[in-house]
């Protein structure tokens, strides 16, 4: 496990910087404490991540900076024993680098089970700064807040939302420009049916559906039956497009029974 840390280490510092969508989020690059952003998935957590390691590459060596994926498969399978593998894999490589500040980004590192031990341990004991995200279908923000025991600071990353829409199309926001709310206007319609998850903005219609129906079948459904252990898909599916087609009503559980017969067969 040390040799492939060691590997990804190398791979990420010789590799090239990447094409990045600048967002509207003010997180610090120095704090003392752990930085946490935590969102749905396909909401740009990693991107952001590219985005903090590109200011920091200004401002510092960039071999002082690790950036590790704990979605790859390489990886897999990973305990909580092997992380110690990942300081021994850098201190190996860069032995003169023990006195410095270093910046460790930990992308989805909830995919280790009891993470936040080693994370705890290399804050208190090592001159890091820790950066973690984590998909909120496993990681809730308190729950990062209770896991650090008031060690981090969480940032929740939502999707793009419609400012940043406009910054990517490259559309002027000029209220006193007819020409400027015509693209606006058209601008929104598009953003009202599309959302803000950036894989859709320059796909055409038919393709943009399609991923937001996967998004929908592996954010809603598969996330939330895994994360809370449900059995009954067929009421929870009955449950979200009842939600979906009634937004800004008020509805209680009594009433959908006492009003909705599939409901109750379902049931």
């Amino acid at each position: 496990m040390k040799t492939l840390f060691k590997r990804l280490i190398t791979d990420f510092h010789e590799s090239p910087p990447k094409q990045l969508i600048p967002r509207n989020y003010a997180i610090p690059l120095n704090s003392r404490k752990i930085i946490s952003l935590i969102g749905v998935r396909r909401s740009g957590k990693t991107f952001l991540l590219y985005t903090l390691i590109q200011q920091l590459r200004q401002q510092v060596d960039p071999y002082n900076i690790v950036y590790i994926n704990f979605e790859d498969d390489r990886l897999y399978p990973l305990s909580l024993k092997d992380l110690d593998n990942l300081i021994d894999a850098y201190f190996e490589l860069y032995p003169h680098k023990r006195e410095d500040k270093l910046y460790f980004f930990l992308d989805e590192i909830q995919n280790v089970s009891e993470w936040e031990r080693f994370v705890r341990r290399i804050y208190d004991t090592l001159n890091l700064q820790i950066f973690v995200t984590g998909s909120s279908s496993k990681l809730l923000s308190f729950e990062i807040a209770t896991s650090l025991r008031g060690r981090t600071l969480s940032f929740e990353v939502f999707p793009f939302s419609f400012k940043e829409y406009l910054a990517y199309k490259k559309i002027d926001i000029n209220f006193d420009s007819s020409k400027s709310l015509s693209f606006i206007k058209n601008a929104f319609s598009i953003y009202l049916q599309a959302g803000g998850f950036v894989e859709t903005f320059d796909e055409p219609s038919d393709i943009q559906k399609k991923i937001l129906r996967d998004y929908l079948d592996l954010i809603v459904y598969r996330d939330i039956i895994e994360r809370y252990q449900l059995k009954n898909r067929v009421l929870l599916k009955h449950l979200i497009k009842y939600a979906f087609s009634n937004i800004g009503t008020l509805v209680s559980l009594n009433k959908l029974y006492n009003e909705d017969n599939n409901f109750i067969d379902i049931c």
